[in-house]
């Protein structure tokens, strides 16, 4: 069971779905469905609806829904508007090839690694700070 903290990703048997939790914030059902969508992914190649996820999930349309959201905004799946001809859309959502989410995770490895610098060269003067209150 993942969870969002630093320290898991120092320990040495941090899995990939720690990287996630801590870099991403996902939550369980979001690393549920983004590893369905990775085991899946090839198999379906025309993609996935909404109901076949949450049906594969056994979730509720709502949770799997906000769940892509968070997937699509950083780019670990695509989402694609089906037309119907009789009127009216789906989407269909796929997952982002390995390479794409293993330099989105780099890229935001280093984003972490600048900020921790910044805080790191302002830490004697705010440590002082702290201690004059």
């Amino acid at each position: 069971m993942p969870y969002s903290s630093i320290n898991t990703l120092t320990h040495q048997n941090s899995s990939c779905e720690d990287v996630f939790a801590c870099l991403y914030d996902l939550s369980n059902s979001d690393s549920d469905l983004l590893r369905v969508l990775l085991k899946y992914g090839k198999k379906e190649e025309d993609g996935f609806t909404l109901g076949s996820l949450a049906k594969k999930l056994n979730k509720d349309k709502g949770t799997i829904f906000r769940s892509l959201q968070k997937l699509v905004s950083l780019g670990f799946c695509t989402k694609h508007t089906r037309i119907i001809k009789e009127g009216g859309y789906y989407h269909i959502y796929k997952p982002s090839d390995i390479t794409t989410i293993e330099d989105n995770v780099d890229y935001r490895i280093r984003e972490i690694e600048a900020s921790l610098n910044k805080i790191r060269k302002k830490f004697k003067e705010d440590i002082k700070k702290m201690a004059a209150q």
